[in-house]
């Protein structure tokens, strides 16, 4: 078990929220934890080479950028093959996540792929089980976003 202070509680609980929209958003949460910047960046250090915090990423909000065809595939890859070929499709820049799922039959790796135009998704798809040497796979379309949002945990 992993003990963290009342500081490091405060920093995870903005940390698991978006980044101020600013040119230096570790200083906006630093004032609010009323403390330097150089002691907040030093905990996240901290935080991240524990394991506790992964990375800070961007996130776009897909639909409202104007993203529109999103498609998770479903595909039927050799147990053998699953790792060389996950790879090959999470290399693609439309694919956005890629994983395997082994409790869904033989549909045991999914990628989700995104573009402006269904057409253009399906052209991905295509190109992608030509590349990979995978005719079997079930194209699932997003119809609407229901939720996109980080956990809470403090």
């Amino acid at each position: 078990m992993i003990n963290l202070d009342e500081t490091d509680k405060a920093i995870l609980a903005l940390a698991q929220g978006d980044l101020p929209l600013d040119s230096r958003p570790f200083d906006i949460w630093a004032r609010e934890l009323g403390m330097e910047v150089t002691e907040l960046l030093d905990r996240l250090k901290r935080l991240k080479e524990m394991g506790i915090i992964r990375d800070f990423k961007a996130i776009i909000l897909h639909q409202k950028a104007g993203i529109d065809a999103n498609a998770m595939v479903a595909w039927a890859i050799p147990d053998e093959k699953v790792d060389e070929l996950g790879e090959l499709l999470a290399r693609h820049e439309n694919v956005t996540h890629c994983y395997e799922r082994p409790d869904f039959g033989k549909y045991n790796v999914f990628s989700m792929i995104h573009n402006t135009d269904k057409d253009e998704v399906m052209k991905i798809i295509k190109e992608l089980a030509s590349k990979i040497g995978i005719d079997d796979y079930q194209v699932f379309w997003s119809e609407r976003e229901l939720k996109k949002t980080s956990m809470k945990y403090f």
